[in-house]
């Protein structure tokens, strides 16, 4: 037994409205390919500053600034992506209280 789409008189589909055929399929990176590309440049600059701090303890890196550069940049890279996860903790919580 097949069940059929449940509609609603008088509301249009807004992917049909403007010519979506389906959800993710526009061509283009979806948000959960750039959320994924934005982990990735994070773990990558944790792993940089881990390198760069086992360099300056193994005596290889004499410069102080290169080390204290790569640990701010883990430091806000990781800031942002918090501040990114809190806006879209926020934005989910807006929804849910939408009334409907």
């Amino acid at each position: 037994m097949a069940i059929g789409r449940i509609g609603i008189n008088g509301v249009t589909d807004p992917r049909q409205a403007y010519g979506a055929s389906s959800i993710g399929q526009s061509g283009g990176p979806s948000f959960l390919n750039h959320l994924q590309q934005a982990m990735g440049k994070v773990d990558q600059a944790q792993s940089n500053r881990d390198n760069v701090v086992e360099s300056m303890v193994a005596g290889e890196i004499g410069e102080v600034h290169d080390v204290m550069i790569a640990a701010e940049e883990a430091q806000l890279t990781i800031e942002m992506m918090i501040e990114v996860r809190n806006k879209l903790l926020e934005s989910y919580n807006s929804i849910m209280q939408m009334q409907v």
